[in-house]
């Protein structure tokens, strides 16, 4: 293959064989080398200086016109309390979530960095304090001049003003850079002061009225369930319907075991009745009272034996005389033994005692039975009055029910709701005294005696940035500028033997 050859002039004398026939490859510039580079770098190096000098420069000059700000420096430690535990007003669910560590810290944060708070800052130090090199801020003399002096005064707040935190971490470091260093401290204490009343009212009390308006609701709806229920029991003559109700079961079971036990009684008296009668039937209603025997014959006897023993005084046993007289006995002895002997002399009649206590117990066992008939006709009656009374009551159970389940409801929230409203008054007393231990200030802002600026750090940037960017724009210029700069270096970026080499061509 056949090449031509051209002759190119270049700044330094030297000059380069560039084919005019072939072009080259499109990979040619990934054979370049390091050494390669730094030499046509050099080529650009008045392209890199004028760019690292413009861009150097800019950077020097906004750097030195950096203000020196003082940074005064406090911190606050955030605890959990009741603002961020779950409460609600009415019901149970979910009553006792609490927010995470992290929650409070941002929600106080959020605070801190408010637009309201700032305005609070403002109006208590004034324009002078937070815009000192700004006279014309200070004494505003219209509403335009001091919407003007607002927004100027909020943004040296919001410029000066960070609040650092870092998670799971409840202290919050403040900061606050101002040119005058007394200033900065006096405007971050001020600005603490105001956050801890601001936050005040931003948690103020908005439930108490909620819970007393709702407590009177309840009181007003209480008064007509009051009423209706009174009219409701005094409609069916009943003063206390559980007391009613319980009285009317209680007289049910008493006169129902009453009558239980008159009846059994009833019955034990029948039982008796029908043993007294059976009992008369072989009882005879007189019997003998008195009777009077004649004793002559024992007498009689009695006498004989007295004589004998007179005769055997004067006798022998064998004498006629006794002999006689044991004859008589003897006879009198054999009437005797005969049923002779004794008979009867008088005999008198009169009542049987036995029959007439049967003949009584008969009279009291029926009046006892009658008594009994009377009785058990009252109990039954009175178990019949209390079951209709019970059934009356039955009937409008359902109706009371209702009446006295509205009732108690409303008892019941108006107690709950007396309990909160005390818990919240409690609650809300401690927050007035500052007891509140949410926010504790660790740390107070003091006047700071260094002043911090960013002059050296803008330096070192626009140091860095100018020389990336002037290295940037050589190499840019490197490899869209054509040429190379030996023949050594278009040898290895075209793959091709060079041939001659000549110096630059005069004209």
């Amino acid at each position: 293959m056949r090449v031509d050859e051209g002759w190119d002039e270049e700044e330094g004398g030297v000059v380069r064989l560039r084919p005019r026939a072939a072009a080259p490859k499109r990979g040619a510039a990934l054979q370049l080398g390091l050494g390669d580079i730094l030499r046509l770098l050099l080529r650009e190096a008045w392209l890199i200086v004028i760019v690292f000098c413009v861009i150097f420069g800019v950077g020097a000059l906004a750097a030195l016109k950096m203000p020196s700000n003082y940074t005064a420096g406090a911190s606050l430690l955030m605890q959990l309390s009741q603002n961020y535990v779950y409460d609600p007003a009415t019901g149970d669910a979910a009553r006792g979530a609490i927010a995470t560590i992290d929650q409070v810290v941002q929600s106080e944060v959020e605070i801190l960095n408010s637009t309201e708070l700032k305005k609070r800052v403002i109006a208590k130090l004034g324009y002078k304090t937070i815009l000192p090199d700004s006279p014309q801020y200070w004494a505003p003399k219209s509403d335009a001049q001091r919407q003007e002096a607002d927004q100027a005064a909020l943004k040296v707040l919001q410029g000066g003003f960070e609040a650092s935190t870092a998670p799971q971490n409840n202290v919050v470091r403040l900061t606050f850079k101002h040119s005058d260093p007394m200033a900065a401290a006096l405007i971050l204490n001020t600005w603490i002061d105001e956050y801890q009343v601001y936050r005040r009212t931003v948690f103020k009390d908005t439930t108490g009225p909620l819970l007393e308006r709702q407590k009177q609701d309840f009181d007003a709806q209480l008064s007509v369930a009051d009423r209706a229920l009174q009219s409701f029991l005094a409609q069916h003559g009943v003063g206390d319907f559980q007391a009613a109700k319980t009285t009317y079961a209680s007289v049910y079971d008493t006169v129902t075991k009453s009558l239980y036990d008159a009846q059994s009684q009833l019955a034990t008296d029948r039982a008796k009745l029908a043993e007294i009668e059976a009992n008369l039937k072989s009882l005879s209603p007189e019997m003998s009272t008195e009777r009077d025997l004649d004793l002559s014959v024992p007498n009689k006897i009695f006498a004989l034996k007295q004589q004998r023993q007179e005769l055997l005084s004067r006798y022998l046993p064998a004498a006629q005389p006794v002999k006689d007289l044991d004859a008589q006995i003897a006879a009198y002895q054999a009437m005797m033994a005969s049923g002779n002997g004794v008979g009867e002399q008088a005999h008198k009649m009169g009542v049987n005692p036995i029959y007439q206590d049967a003949l009584t117990q008969k009279l009291n066992t029926e009046a006892d039975i009658a008594s009994l008939n009377g009785r058990i006709a009252q109990l039954q009656d009175q178990a019949a009055q209390a079951t209709a009374k019970m059934q009356a009551l039955l009937g409008i159970e359902a109706q009371y029910n209702n009446l006295s389940a509205d009732r108690d409801a409303l008892q019941n929230n108006i107690k709950t709701f007396t309990q909160r409203i005390q818990e919240n008054d409690a609650q809300q007393a401690l927050s007035k005294e500052g007891l509140d231990d949410t926010v504790r200030v660790v740390e107070k802002a003091a006047m700071p005696d260094k002043p911090r600026s960013l002059k050296r750090v803008i330096l070192i940037l626009s140091f860095l940035f100018a020389g990336f960017t002037a290295l940037c724009a050589g190499l840019l210029r490197v490899y869209t500028r054509k040429g190379f700069a030996s023949a050594d270096m278009a040898a290895r970026a075209l793959d091709l033997p060079v041939l001659a080499q000549a110096g630059m061509k005069s004209a």
